[in-house]
């Protein structure tokens, strides 16, 4: 029974990596004054004017990556 578990402990562990490097490989964005989805002036060091925007960015760029085109 525990080499059940053990395996699906390995399966866990590489999905984890794959997911965290996949994240490590995405560019970051750079502070620029703008809102990066609406462009509304910010604050130095902002990149989004609320969190309905990032949430809003995030799901744009998601869509982006499952179709294939460049973020």
């Amino acid at each position: 029974m525990s080499d059940h578990i053990d395996n699906t402990d390995k399966i866990i562990f590489v999905e984890v990596a794959r997911g965290l490097a996949a994240l490590r490989r995405r560019p970051a964005l750079v502070v620029h004054g703008c809102c990066h989805y609406c462009d509304e002036p910010l604050a130095p060091a902002l990149l989004f004017c609320d969190a309905d925007c990032r949430d809003d960015y995030d799901k744009e760029q998601a869509a982006k990556a499952r179709a294939g085109r460049p973020g």
